[in-house]
């Protein structure tokens, strides 16, 4: 049984004991892998509200519109606004496609990684080049495809309604760590072990990701430089402490628990 008094005080002593490297190693997995990119719409009004709209020094409206006329201004503009159109589609397509690849390929792996390094940091001061650890592990294949099932299958329960999708993403956590900590794990494997792992913990897990919601309040207030400097390692920390007590319990109860410890 663990306690969130008791893991926060052993994360936060893994990550000041090794301060400087803890701030870095989080700050690039929060900008590589925690963080994303926001979409923001454009608020177009319409034509309906209002009894004339300008275009192109045309003026429009109810009392002088006549479809004959506008269709002969502005006939010609329509096959050059349709390639525009399409134009921009296809290019924000392969920009969309490019970022996701770029996540998929290149960006998951320092989840691994990142797992890695501060699984080592509660035991030693890690090195930073543990967040490499994804790439470098001869695995690289598997990782990345077990984290991009990972993603698809939360984002296809979350299709249902918001709850599946929280309680998969639970169900799930433990895959990064565990293809950190046994990289020999298969795909089939890393998610049946973290549901196991996690059977009973998912709520003890979410009242533990709550208990820093004032540290996100604080960093918010402060433009990030408490999240930099203290929260994001913290977590981190914090996150690996959890893996290392849960995989404790589990593997302790199972005979086939010392086969993987080996690794």
């Amino acid at each position: 049984m663990w306690t969130r008094e008791e893991l926060k005080t052993r994360g936060k002593a893994a990550f000041l004991r090794n301060y400087w490297i803890c701030v870095v190693a989080a700050l690039i997995l929060t900008l590589l892998v925690g963080s994303g990119t926001s979409n923001s719409g454009n608020s177009n009004n319409d034509s309906n509200q209002t009894n004339s709209v300008g275009i192109s020094g045309f003026t429009i409206s109810s009392d002088n519109f006549n479809v004959e006329s506008f269709a002969e201004r502005f006939t010609p503009l329509g096959p050059v606004k349709f390639v525009f159109t399409v134009f921009s589609g296809i290019v924000l397509l392969v920009i969309g496609l490019a970022f996701i690849l770029i996540r998929i390929f290149v960006l998951a792996p320092f989840e691994v990684g990142g797992s890695r390094f501060f699984i080592e940091n509660s035991m030693e001061k890690a090195g930073l080049g543990n967040i490499l650890f994804g790439f470098q592990n001869g695995y690289y294949g598997k990782t990345v495809w077990t984290l991009f099932l990972k993603n698809l299958y939360i984002f296809l329960w979350s299709l249902l309604l918001l709850i599946p999708g929280i309680v998969k993403a639970y169900e799930y956590r433990m895959v990064p760590y565990l293809l950190a900590d046994y990289p020999e794990l298969s795909t089939e494997e890393a998610f049946r072990i973290s549901r196991e792992m996690m059977n009973g913990e998912k709520m003890n897990t979410f009242i533990l990701d709550l208990s820093f919601i004032g540290w996100y309040i604080l960093s918010g207030i402060t433009c990030n430089l408490v999240g930099i400097f203290y929260l994001y390692p913290y977590k981190y920390a914090t996150d690996a402490e959890l893996f290392l007590v849960l995989k404790q319990n589990y593997f302790s109860s199972r005979s086939y628990g010392n086969t993987y410890q080996a690794y």
